[in-house]
């Protein structure tokens, strides 16, 4: 399914456009379970139609593939430099049960540009926003 959303992504940045004009974009598919996608808004500035296009892409995908790309209650771990993905619920259990601790890899998908994936992406779980479930 990958190479499907990669190459479907490649070709929907290529002809990507707010209200006429060409986005400046580029995409990346990281750990085989997130897409991370940047567009140079100095160049040109995402519209509420152009972003609103990606969204409908993206619950194409989750259709096809059975997962919601806009589940905000799931949340992303690493463990053995293995990404997992639970819910919020089964997050907090697996702290309670020591299976996840402080020093956790976890994502932060809240980031807004790209110096932030290099460097407030992935953070242990006691620098995260998540850890008030600590």
């Amino acid at each position: 399914m990958q190479v499907s959303i990669d190459g479907e992504l490649k070709a929907f940045i290529e002809k990507w456009s707010t209200h006429g004009s060409q986005m400046y974009a580029s995409h990346v598919l990281m750990h085989d379970c997130f897409v991370v996608i940047a567009a140079d808004e100095t160049k040109q500035m995402a519209s509420g139609c152009s972003i609103d296009s990606f969204t409908g892409l993206f619950k194409t995908f989750g259709a096809r593939c059975g997962v919601s790309f806009f589940d905000r209650f799931s949340i992303a771990y690493k463990q053995a430099e293995e990404v997992s993905i639970c819910t919020l619920d089964a997050f907090k259990s697996k702290i309670k049960q020591g299976e996840i601790n402080a020093s956790t890899i976890v994502y932060n998908n809240l980031i807004g540009t790209k110096d932030d994936l290099s460097s407030a992406w992935e953070l242990p779980l006691e620098q995260s926003w998540q850890k008030r479930y600590l």
